[in-house]
């Protein structure tokens, strides 16, 4: 292996220190909510909506889609009907997320006794939940004061604007669609499904979590077999969309051990490499089943694997910039690849 070749095996650039501080206390949230310890629903929804990095809050979110939902609710009803508008809006964000029917379950025992601040606050919330919430709004439209009761009747009119221009809702697709879901995937029933065999792809040393987590969520959505994470230990889970959970992501320790186990698998190892060796992407004679290797944002793939690869191909730039994002390119690959005769050969066997 050259000496480039081997400083691009380990340049990888240390957290800063707030970074490291916020990676450690997203995977401590996610302990606990894997463990399901007491308290960790409420300190989820204090992450999702006080952390000031997105690291938490990612983790925060994707473990609130797992919670048991009275306990969501119960954790977000305060914040959903503060006096303080920041944490208002900031609570509203996870309100897709939540089930209807058990809001207004709660909302309804809970507004006796609220002030009227905190039921002008529950008008808003009802109306975006849609039609579950109009009972309680006809409820609070009879309300003795005036401006609950306008706030109240707002929501209603909104709600009938909503019936005279929306279409019949279509029927519920798969459990665990993302269009279920606003804010991404939710957990597969029996865990992570068995996945066809197609390719797979492989992410060599890169220097930013979230480029991994674009790539984990293009290979899913791409249909790939699994992700191989080369040279890292962790990814940046919120930009997976909860993807992670329906395709296999395993930790691969070195390019040694990759390309043993790619030839052991029946791959064909493709490199995204820009270079003289490198067939132009949508002229590439793909595989049948190839592993499509991605390398490090700033210097690639080492010399010693790209000699190692059974094909290279290169993206097309016809702009200024002389690349794209990694992930951005692995995503193009992978539907490239999609579209080639040799992905065709293969579903059909």
């Amino acid at each position: 292996m050259s000496d480039s070749g081997a400083s691009a095996l380990h340049r990888i650039p240390p957290l800063a220190p707030a970074d490291a501080e916020a990676h450690a206390a997203g995977l401590a949230l996610r302990a606990r909510a894997a463990a399901g310890d007491d308290g960790w629903v409420e300190a989820a929804v204090d992450a999702a909506l006080h952390a000031d990095h997105p690291f938490p809050r990612g983790e925060a979110r994707i473990a609130l889609q797992v919670a048991p939902a009275p306990d969501v609710v119960a954790a977000l009803l305060g914040p959903l009907t503060s006096e303080h508008r920041r944490l208002r809006r900031r609570a509203m964000t996870l309100l897709p997320r939540l089930d209807a029917a058990e809001v207004v379950r709660q909302m309804g025992d809970w507004l006796p006794g609220a002030s009227a601040q905190g039921k002008r606050a529950a008008c808003v919330v009802l109306a975006a939940l849609g039609e579950p919430g109009a009972g309680l709004l006809a409820a609070l439209a009879r309300d003795a004061d005036p401006s609950i009761a306008r706030r109240a009747e707002r929501g209603l009119e909104l709600l009938r604007e909503r019936r005279s221009a929306t279409p019949a809702t279509p029927a519920a697709k798969e459990e665990g669609r993302s269009d279920l879901r606003p804010f991404g995937l939710g957990p597969p029933p029996g865990g992570p499904p068995a996945r066809p065999r197609s390719f797979a792809v492989a992410a060599f040393n890169f220097s930013y979590g979230v480029n991994l987590g674009v790539l984990i969520r293009s290979a899913e959505a791409a249909g790939a077999e699994a992700v191989w994470i080369v040279g890292r230990d962790f990814y940046y889970r919120p930009s997976t969309k909860g993807s992670d959970w329906w395709i296999p992501v395993e930790l691969i320790d070195s390019p040694q051990a990759c390309l043993d186990r790619a030839r052991a698998e029946g791959f064909q190892i493709v490199a995204l490499q820009q270079g003289p060796d490198a067939a132009p992407l949508f002229e590439a004679r793909w595989p049948e089943r190839p592993l499509i290797v991605a390398g490090n944002e700033g210097d690639g793939l080492p010399d010693a694997f790209l000699r190692a690869c059974d094909l290279q191909v290169a993206l097309p730039v016809y702009g200024r910039i002389d690349s794209l994002n990694v992930a951005v390119a692995a995503s193009v690959a992978m539907y490239a690849y999609r579209a080639s005769p040799a992905a065709s050969r293969l579903s059909t066997r």
